[in-house]
């Protein structure tokens, strides 16, 4: 491992030590770097800001180990949920915040392209599919964000299953009645 990841690695660990104890907009840099006996220089030569750094946990944790499995949009969706329910307080914590360079903006920026892939093989041809990967995932995520802010009481499985049992039942009704 280079000598850049093992900073940035030090740096998650701090961040998510902290973001145990107290909300992420009430970290600093200072706090961060205070950790891992580093300086706020060090910081700033890897990560533009904080929400860069939970972000980059987001990635390296989770997207690199998912980003190039032949899986469907559900078991993307199922696995994304078991890997916040394992970490439930850390991005309870990051989807606390809003706005710009927010982990919840960044989720997005995630999430989009995946389902375009997936919804383009629905919808062929179809000019909307852009809009349609917006509204999915939007509603994914405030889904997800509210499911962990309020405890994450439901286990993933079954958060999913509801999820998939509200978008299959109302498209099948939809069909129905025409």
């Amino acid at each position: 491992m280079s000598d850049s990841q093992i900073t940035k690695k030090a740096l998650a660990e701090s961040i998510k030590k902290l973001m145990e104890e107290r909300p992420l907009k009430k970290i600093n840099i200072t706090d961060i770097v205070e950790i891992c006996n580093m300086n706020r220089q060090s910081f700033y030569y890897h990560f533009r800001d904080k929400y860069d750094l939970v972000n980059w946990i987001y990635y390296t944790e989770f997207i690199v180990t998912i980003k190039d499995l032949p899986i469907s949009s559900w078991e993307i969706l199922e696995r994304t949920c078991e890997f916040f329910y394992k970490n439930k307080t850390f991005y309870r914590n990051a989807f606390q915040v809003t706005g710009q360079n927010s982990f919840s903006e960044y989720f997005i920026e995630v999430l989009h392209p995946i389902l375009t892939v997936h919804l383009n093989d629905v919808f062929k041809n179809n000019r909307n599919v852009d809009f349609y990967a917006t509204f999915y995932a939007d509603a994914i995520r405030v889904s997800i964000s509210r499911w962990l802010l309020e405890g994450a009481v439901i286990p993933p499985e079954q958060f999913v299953e509801l999820l998939k049992n509200a978008t299959e039942c109302v498209a099948k009704t939809l069909l129905e009645n025409g």
